[in-house]
């Protein structure tokens, strides 16, 4: 640590937050307005709102030829009217997708409508290679609901496949087959539910594709993502035959409580006692677990539950597990999830460059964590020359989850300034840092002066 850093520290720590009366170091703040947080959050696993697909269990396996006239597939699920990627309008060209499981394995379909197949661009041939500059169907697959972990798969109408993942490697056993027809392409493959990272009873899924026979890029999807297509939070919701957990949905991940909800069942032919337990981590820290139930569900019953649980610091991600425990209090579902810690707080402000003497800026500070830590927090704006010279400072107790500060700025030197914002949270000297955001700003020199 240098000597500047220990200085800084120094002035910041709690310590410095207690400065006598005789230091006379100025306020800055003129006016200050609180509110609630404005700017547009992280997306949440929230599954209430996605479309849906119940995926059946086929009674065969179907021949995967690019023929979907095998009865098999009567048996599977179908969705329903594709719209453009913005969501904004029915897709122009309509695309139908068939889904089935057969031991272990999720069987797919497609049927490409194509008035002008003619147009149609199939060109690559190479496993793996570009398929996405041809007309291409794709399949997003986020197994276990994180919103991150996405496996991705395009085929084009010569059946040509590529497998992506974001963040790694995927190379996944296929099966596959396809063909052209008249007015449509078709595609078939089938993928095992370990490969596509599948671990419970719902997954999140979305079928999409790019057409290129009518001469410019159209994009459609099964559930409308609003613009790109591996926007996971707006991928619809798919559910396996049987299974006990149905839905997962984290919290925010801010600093303090959250919550986690899910739908759990009973795909039994009897009666059974079920209970949720949920144990939390991060790094190498004790794991906090917590349990709930039990509930006596009917067979084929659902029962809403929920959690909560707390985030205590930033730098590591908090680990998730949730079983479900059935009546001999054995694990009979189980779902875990890593959750990045949201960014506690941001500074910004309306200019950088000020005068030296007794200028006006704004500033506005965002501030993500729970209520309960809200309400036992400290906020410190504070202004610093140069040298590490403390200039001016404000404390403040937050009423809300952002602020807009009006500051007046003592006369200052030309040159660099920084200015910090520090929250802190417990009580008087106990209180402990949480967070700090620091911009610099640049005190002009007077007009003629070099």
């Amino acid at each position: 640590m240098t000597v500047r850093t220990a200085v800084m520290l120094t002035l910041l720590g709690l310590v410095a937050f207690a400065l006598p009366a005789q230091a006379q170091i100025p306020n800055l703040i003129e006016d200050l307005r609180w509110g609630e947080m404005s700017v547009r959050e992280a997306p949440e696993a929230d599954l209430s709102q996605r479309k849906t697909l119940m995926i059946p269990t086929l009674p065969s396996a179907p021949a995967l030829d690019g023929d979907l006239r095998d009865p098999a597939w009567e048996a599977a699920a179908q969705t329903d009217t594709w719209m453009t990627n913005t969501g904004e309008a029915p897709a122009p060209v309509q695309t139908t997708t068939w889904a089935g499981l057969h031991d272990g394995r999720l069987y797919v379909a497609v049927r490409a409508e194509e008035p002008n197949i003619d147009g149609l661009l199939a060109d690559v041939t190479e496993e793996g290679g570009p398929v996405w500059e041809d007309d291409v169907f794709e399949m997003f697959v986020d197994g276990n609901l994180d919103l991150t972990t996405v496996n991705q798969l395009l085929i084009n109408p010569l059946g040509t496949v590529s497998t992506l993942t974001r963040g790694g490697t995927w190379q996944p056993e296929v099966q596959r087959g396809a063909s052209i027809g008249e007015d449509a392409w078709f595609a078939e493959f089938s993928l095992s539910l370990d490969d596509l990272g599948i671990t419970g009873a719902a997954f999140g899924v979305n079928f999409c594709r790019e057409r290129r026979a009518s001469g410019d890029l159209q994009l459609s999807c099964w559930s409308p993502t609003g613009g790109a297509f591996n926007e996971p939070g707006r991928f619809g919701l798919a559910s396996l035959p049987g299974g006990y957990l149905k839905v997962f949905s984290v919290g925010r991940g801010v600093l303090g409580q959250n919550s986690l909800s899910a739908t759990i069942s009973n795909p039994a032919d009897q009666p059974q006692a079920l209970s949720a337990r949920l144990a939390w981590w991060q790094g190498e820290g004790i794991a906090v677990a917590r349990t709930i139930g039990p509930w006596t569900l009917a067979p084929g019953e659902s029962r809403e539950i929920s959690f909560g649980y707390d985030i205590q610091r930033t730098g590591e991600p908090v680990e998730l597990e949730l079983a479900i425990l059935g009546p001999q209090r054995n694990v009979v579902a189980q779902r875990q999830v890593t959750q990045e810690i949201a960014d506690v707080m941001d500074l910004v402000a309306n200019r950088r460059l000020v005068s030296r003497d007794g200028d006006t800026m704004t500033v506005r500070g965002v501030f993500r964590i729970s209520s309960a830590v809200l309400e036992r927090s400290r906020v410190v704006l504070a202004l610093f020359d140069d040298a590490m010279a403390l200039r001016a400072r404000d404390e403040l107790a937050p009423s809300g989850g952002a602020m807009r500060a009006e500051l007046k700025l003592p006369a200052l030197e030309a040159g660099p300034h920084t200015l910090h914002l520090v929250l802190k949270s417990g009580p008087g000297e106990d209180a402990r840092r949480v967070a700090e955001e620091k911009i610099t700003l640049y005190v002009l020199p007077d007009r003629g002066t070099r």
